[in-house]
């Protein structure tokens, strides 16, 4: 259940404590729980959840430059 677990805050409830970027395209797979294996899938699947935009390709592959 997230941070919860620990500080036995209902606040905490489903929020997970979010790694650094540093490094991010040596660490895959991606998420708290390893669903994606692909930094470009990652950066995709934050645009549409996070932001409500949906990347195209080019965009995606300038973010995961950035990143990398």
């Amino acid at each position: 259940k997230g941070r919860a677990d620990i500080t036995k805050d209902p606040a905490d409830l489903y929020v997970f404590r979010v790694a650094s970027l540093r490094n991010v395209a040596m660490t895959p797979p991606y998420f708290h729980d390893g669903s994606v294996a692909t930094l470009p899938e990652a950066v995709k699947v934050m645009a549409r959840v996070q932001l409500g935009v949906t990347l195209n390709d080019a965009d995606t592959r300038d973010i995961v430059a950035f990143l990398e």
